[in-house]
């Protein structure tokens, strides 16, 4: 690396900590003008950067921030599909790994550098892979797919490999945090610039409807559900083929393969 590339990164480090320093700052304000809190009064962070990621409208951002709904929850169903995918992804990958690694879950201080630490999420997968490497595995049973979603995760962890399996459409989809940090960096930007807009009162009345007018209804649960667990034993091993890919990859280009 020159000298040229090494002071552009680190300018580029710079202003990505002082973009999430900043977001982070603008979501607190913004929870508390809008009463945006969990039951343990802490603000609703991931909600609102959700929210000022997907939204460039002011008017359908104090919308949503305004009234949200609070019954919008998961089908039990989709629920159950989630948990499915996600124990049967966790305990592959745990079986594909152990032969190569030390496979664990939770990270006891320092671990040794081929170690890979396999955390389940509320959404998905963590694999910690040594201190190379992250990969985020987020499980999909339905339908969404959300740029605003990734977005938050690399904010939280900007050199992460993000891994979206989307189970019932049969897709999985790589997206490299190193590879893609001016975009983010753009994105980050263009969400501070609207929640500090809204801070301010810089918004009109809009006429769109960014708000979901009914509940979502299952109409074909059984074809749901088959469609679901045929995609599972379908894609399962295409994810899991994806993770290990990843992995060889890492190790290769640090010489530790």
């Amino acid at each position: 690396m020159s000298i040229e590339q090494a002071l552009d990164s680190e300018v580029e480090q710079n202003f990505f900590e002082y973009l999430r320093q900043a977001l982070d700052e603008v979501c607190v304000e913004l929870a508390e003008k809008f009463s945006l809190l969990t039951a343990r009064g802490k603000p609703r962070k991931a909600f609102i950067l959700d929210t000022l990621m997907k939204h460039s409208c002011h008017g359908c951002i104090v919308k949503v921030l305004t009234h949200q709904r609070r019954d919008d929850k998961a089908d039990r169903l989709f629920l159950e599909n989630h948990r499915l995918a996600v124990g049967l992804l966790v305990e592959s990958l745990r079986r594909h790994l152990k032969e190569d690694f030390k496979v664990m879950e939770e990270v006891e201080g320092e671990y040794g550098r081929l170690d890979i630490i396999v955390k389940p999420t509320s959404t998905g997968v963590i694999l910690e892979i040594a201190n190379m490497l992250e990969v985020i595995i987020e499980v999909k049973t339905g339908e969404s797919f959300t740029y605003a979603q990734i977005f938050r995760y690399l904010i939280e962890k900007p050199s992460a490999i993000l891994l979206v399996w989307r189970v019932t459409k049969r897709q999985v989809i790589k997206i490299d945090g190193e590879r893609h940090r001016k975009l983010l960096l753009l994105a980050m930007e263009a969400a501070l610039d609207r929640g500090t807009a809204v801070l301010k009162g810089e918004h009109d009345e809009c006429g769109h409807s960014p708000l979901r007018a009914t509940p979502y209804v299952i109409e074909d649960a059984q074809a749901i559900i088959d469609d679901f667990l045929t995609a599972i034993v379908d894609t399962l091993p295409v994810i899991i083929e994806s993770v290990l890919d990843v992995i060889r990859k890492c190790l290769k280009a640090t010489g530790a393969a």
